[in-house]
């Protein structure tokens, strides 16, 4: 929530005013849509909003930055009343030092010292008076729980330190109960956890078992499929060599052929041998 208008004596930028509270900024930030507001104000507005309450253009938290330095300037020299002026304050003074002046202001609001609790006071007696600073002084002279003596409704019999001790004494047992409770339900809240782990465990070594044997059978199978494969592989370089050696044949066959053409019919010996052991290896290597 920013400085009220009012405070203000003269002229008051309408740039400088929140545009959430439509108060003179506190702790002043800008979004990058160059809008301004007061910390507090516009954080309460992200925290349930995502864009800017002005033009409702996206706007997050990491997006705010400080004011420009001429509006920073305008704003800390901005002449504003005292906030205990309602008290009888006169001061006028410029923005960036009214913190300092109220800190110290004979006007601002004091409570008695001679409150409930206090030193020498009952906790249930106290004065509850609140005066200026100024006056603070005075009120202390005349207040009539300086004295600093119990004035409990029976103050012939009434005796504080007996009262406070039996209170001690009660809180302190109800202390020990709670604390009993706390720890009873914890160690339930342990129990059902650590249950809760164990069967969990088991559950894991089961399923670890499980995995277990599955990979075995997956291992198994590898095995043989590796067997299987070296015994294809196998096959096949005997293949290729005896389909090798049958090409080596038909050359050969292919030759004599050639050789014996020119020459006119001669006996089918040889060339019939050669023929035959083509076709037997033709067979050998259909059947592999």
């Amino acid at each position: 929530m920013g400085y009220d208008v009012e405070r203000f004596v003269g002229y008051v930028n309408e740039g400088l005013l929140c545009s959430v509270c439509r108060c003179v900024c506190e702790e002043a930030v800008m979004s990058p849509c160059e809008h301004v507001f007061c910390r507090a104000c516009i954080s309460a507005w992200l925290s349930q909003h995502s864009t800017c309450p002005e033009d409702r253009t996206h706007l997050t938290h990491t997006q705010l930055r400080p004011l420009y330095r001429y509006m920073r300037n305008d704003l800390m020299q901005l002449q504003i009343r005292c906030v205990f002026h309602v008290h009888g304050c006169d001061v006028i003074s410029a923005l960036e030092s009214m913190h300092t002046h109220e800190a110290e202001c004979d006007y601002s609001l004091l409570t008695c010292r001679n409150t409930a609790g206090g030193k020498y006071l009952c906790y249930r007696c106290g004065c509850e008076v609140q005066v200026c600073r100024r006056d603070l002084e005075a009120h202390l002279s005349v207040c009539e729980f300086g004295s600093r003596v119990c004035l409990g409704p029976d103050k012939d019999t009434h005796t504080c330190i007996t009262e406070l001790r039996t209170e001690l004494t009660l809180f302190r047992a109800e202390c020990v109960c709670k604390v009993e409770e706390l720890r009873c339900e914890m160690e339930s809240r342990l129990d059902s956890q650590r249950r809760h782990m164990v069967q969990r465990e088991n559950i894991l070594k089961n399923e670890v078992e499980e995995l277990k044997a599955q990979l075995s059978c997956v291992m198994t199978d590898v095995c043989v499929l590796l067997a299987a494969e070296r015994s294809r592989r196998q096959d096949l370089e005997k293949a290729e060599l005896e389909k090798a050696e049958l090409l080596e044949l038909l050359k050969e066959g292919h030759r004599q052929f050639t050789t014996t053409a020119g020459d006119g019919p001669r006996k089918a010996g040889p060339r019939s041998l050669t023929l035959d052991c083509i076709k037997r290896k033709s067979k050998e290597v259909t059947v592999i």
